[in-house]
């Protein structure tokens, strides 16, 4: 019994080192797109038990530009970065004995954009027999944490995001930005959601994290009370570490389950994954491998349209006698990842690479008869298809296969992390064009 609680004192221990190891978005990019086998301060968004891991601390982005979309801009032109962000975390102990449990963390964050719901929100709606109405963006926008730990260590927590938009919609061209657009009634956007998450130890060996969350999106100009159907979506996912003294580091393995659902469309989302993450001299080095299982059905109410060379998804109420007809996809597959990160300079200077590789097959049937407008399956117009798919190769967008990028640590307390854009290795510096940084993350911890 002793040797046990020595084992989970040395546990807890190492947990309160972790508090000084902010890192960030433009980390996770940079080394491999995704923090599923390792921790970091970016798993609050996915549980947010794990805000009980790090001190009070300042966070935020500049943004992310798009390699895609900046070849767009004219040479010269000055225009910020993508959804900027920033928020803090605030960590106060509820024990009078000196004590580190138990704890309470609290936290905000404005800004902070999330793809896996904005991406069911069309840019634009038709009403029933009447013109498209402009869907608008998401302004509110916050992200509320709640968190706390017991006396043994383990963590519970809970997480609130609230994005709307009412009665207008901006133009994203203007220089004035908000201050100019559309007034009108019918443009609304909700996008609502909850999760609680909690962290625990199994054994002196082993812990586990468990999250569920429910989330409510809904756009105009239909009016929908809160309980109507088909605009709630569920989702839990989960991971256990267990310590490996041979590797001299973790065994991760985990799961993600998820049903996504709004007016026309639904999505079930179904992945395990497995995993290591190894410390390394002055540095980490982590794979993993992950089994996936994605079923999509879109009714024929969805479009996709072209405006100025750029792609949108469109909603079509359907009337009271329309029949909408559903295409569908069923896709299964894996995804092999890995990250490298390691300091090359003192403390101070940090190089990380890593990258992704999906390999999934498709079988999708398309019932709309749709072609370049169909949201799934648009290469079977009445029939059905089956194919590879895989992520970008290298199309500088933030989900293609490698990433690159270096860190900054003064003193531990504030940490700058930029991710460089891919081709910069190969870019002539003496015509002055594209971007050498995609994102750039800080965090200030006190």
């Amino acid at each position: 019994m002793k040797h046990l609680y020595s084992k989970i004192l040395l546990i807890l221990l190492i947990v309160g080192m972790v508090q000084t190891t902010f890192a960030t978005q433009s980390r996770v990019e940079s080394m491999g797109k995704r923090p599923s086998f390792f921790l970091d301060d970016i798993t609050i968004f996915d549980n947010p038990a794990n805000a009980t891991f790090y001190s009070s601390a300042l966070m935020g982005e500049l943004g992310f530009f798009d390699q895609n979309k900046t070849d767009k801009l004219q040479k010269g032109l000055n225009q910020d970065p993508y959804t900027p962000w920033f928020g803090a975390l605030f960590q106060f102990s509820l024990s009078d004995k000196g004590m580190r449990d138990p704890e309470m963390t609290i936290g905000g964050f404005f800004g902070r954009e999330h793809y896996e719901f904005t991406r069911f929100v069309p840019r634009k709606v038709v009403p029933y027999g009447a013109d498209p109405v402009p869907i608008p963006q998401t302004l509110t926008n916050f992200d509320a944490f709640l968190a706390g730990t017991t006396i043994d260590g383990s963590a519970i927590g809970a997480h609130v995001y609230v994005g709307v938009q009412d009665g207008k919609q901006d133009d994203p061209q203007s220089p004035l930005g908000g201050s100019t657009g559309e007034i009108s009634p019918n443009a609304h956007v909700s996008i609502l959601s909850m999760d609680y998450g909690v962290n625990f130890l199994i054994t002196s060996e082993a812990s586990m994290e468990v999250t569920l969350g429910v989330a409510r999106i809904q756009y105009g100009p239909s009016r929908k009370t809160f309980l109507d159907p088909g605009l709630f979506s569920f989702y839990s996912q989960g991971r256990l570490f267990i310590d490996v003294n041979a590797l001299s580091g973790q065994f991760v393995t985990g799961y993600k389950v998820a049903d996504y659902e709004v007016p026309g469309w639904e999505e079930n989302f179904y992945d395990v994954n497995a995993g290591v993450n190894v410390i390394i001299p002055r540095g980490l080095v982590w794979f993993g491998i992950d089994g996936i299982h994605i079923k999509e059905f879109v009714g024929s109410s969805w479009d996709k349209w072209e405006e100025k060379g750029e792609f949108f998804t469109v909603y079509k109420e359907p009337g009271s006698r329309d029949k909408v007809l559903k295409d569908r996809t069923d896709k299964i597959g894996g995804i092999v990842s890995f990250g490298i990160e390691r300091n090359i300079w003192g403390n101070w200077l940090i190089l990380r690479v890593g990258g992704q590789k999906s390999f999934i097959y498709e079988v999708c049937h398309n019932e709309s008869g749709k072609t370049e407008k169909a949201i799934v399956c648009p290469a079977a117009p009445g029939g059905e298809g089956n194919y590879w798919v895989t992520n970008p190769y290298g199309d500088g967008s933030l989900d293609d296969h490698v990433g690159f990028g270096i860190g900054l640590n003064i003193d531990n307390k504030l940490k700058v992390d930029a991710n460089i854009a891919e081709d910069a290795p190969f870019r002539n510096p003496t015509r002055g064009e594209g971007r050498l940084i995609s994102r750039v993350s800080a965090v200030y911890s006190f």
